[in-house]
């Protein structure tokens, strides 16, 4: 590994220890001198940059794939240490906090798959698009029990009606053409609820919320608009103001400005 993907490695252990105790054939392959040379297609193996694709776009296997990795996190209690630290008072809902720390939230989530499946990134909801305002067919039978460090959760949900759902995220367009982090956020902040109380269950409870396959890709998408934002003419590379690190995670607001360099891109 390189400098920068040394400094990434480490920033990952020392935000979520889980991923130290974890031994897996993909970690050691990434710890092996001269892997390339060994390997001359090791990208198809471990490819170096993630691209998210919307969930509507996958392929059999790829939904599988996310599947399985999902499933082994939580098996391994990765999952079930997500799941606690997002029931712990960080002020990172209702605020402009929101996003950053779900960026670094997904993130860590997301390095966890790659512990076994190092090609699966985590996909987004598009619920924006009229043909995507259900819940995902894929995922409708997946309702996982996640033990906790704390305690143990059946998964249950109980999705709306589409129109409800587009009523909901109606506003994403004006969200998008304001000029300043703040009023960007605001309307963003009540989409994010709202589609959580839509999708019910366990989803409407933010205490337990990650332990739901669907959670990931629902803030994938809210990961997504903001990049999206922030981009564009209205966001012009606007950022909220937090001092410091942005707590639990030893992430700065600055870390998380661009996710070209924290690996993973949209497709």
């Amino acid at each position: 590994m390189d400098k920068e993907e040394i400094r990434f490695e480490t920033l990952v252990q020392r935000n979520l220890p889980q991923l130290q105790r974890i031994n897996t054939f993909a970690k050691m392959l990434k710890m092996t001198p001269n892997i390339s040379k060994i390997i001359p297609n090791i990208d198809l193996l471990l490819p170096p940059h993630c691209k998210r694709k919307d969930q509507a776009s996958l392929s059999d296997n790829e939904k599988q794939r996310y599947i399985c990795a999902f499933n082994l996190i939580n098996a391994d209690g990765t999952l079930g240490q997500l799941v606690d630290i997002h029931n712990q008072m960080h002020m990172q809902h209702t605020n402009d906090r929101l996003l950053p720390w779900h960026r670094v939230f997904l993130l860590l989530f997301e390095e966890a798959l790659h512990n076994y499946h190092p090609d699966v990134c985590v996909p987004y909801w598009d619920w924006t698009k009229p043909e995507e305002q259900h819940f995902p067919d894929w995922l409708a039978g997946i309702l996982p029990t996640v033990h906790t460090p704390t305690r143990t959760i059946s998964v249950v949900r109980s999705p709306g009606s589409e129109s409800w759902l587009a009523a909901t995220v109606s506003g994403v367009s004006s969200a998008l053409a304001q000029t300043n982090y703040d009023n960007f956020s605001s309307p963003i902040n009540g989409i994010h609820g709202g589609v959580h109380i839509w999708v019910g269950g366990t989803m409407s409870d933010a205490s337990i919320s990650p332990a739901d396959p669907v959670f990931w890709l629902h803030h994938a998408n809210l990961d997504r608009l903001w990049w999206g934002w922030y981009n564009s003419a209205a966001g012009n590379h606007q950022n909220p103001v937090i001092a410091g690190q942005i707590s639990p995670w030893t992430y700065t607001e600055a870390d998380t400005r661009n996710i070209i360099s924290l690996g993973y891109e949209y497709v």
